[in-house]
Formats: C-alpha cells, sequence, structure tokens
C-alpha cells in the first residue's frame, strides 16, 4: 500500500486511515460535523497527492529525496 508525503501530518492529527486507491489515505479527523464548521469557519486542505505524479530530473542538489 502507497502512502503520500502528508500521510505522517495525517496520523499526527488523528486521521482515521482506510484503503483508498492503493493508498493508505486519511477519511476522516474529528467527524464530519466538526470538520465542516472548522472549513467554514477557516480553511481546509484536500490530499490529492494519490491522483498523479510529479517526475523531477537532472542535476538539483537542493533537492533530497
Amino acid at each position: 500500500m502507497k502512502r503520500t508525503a502528508l500521510y505522517n501530518n495525517h496520523l499526527k492529527v488523528n486521521g482515521k486511515i482506510i484503503a483508498f486507491a492503493g493508498f493508505e489515505m486519511p477519511v476522516e479527523y474529528s467527524g464530519i460535523k466538526d470538520e465542516h464548521n472548522c472549513v467554514r469557519e477557516s480553511a481546509g486542505l484536500f490530499d490529492v497527492s494519490h491522483m498523479g505524479n510529479i517526475w523531477v530530473k537532472g542535476k538539483m542538489p537542493c533537492l533530497s529525496f
């Protein structure tokens, strides 16, 4: 099962992890009502990094993967 770059962040905020499209993804954090209210009052972030790939080529010593 694959994990996105944000996987550890999802765990830190108690994300409930499920299998989704070959990835371990969060389905919920604090509950649908609470999450809805948080997004309405503040902001939200949706991890869509499982939907595509980024290919990095060439010499880039500043990047460490």
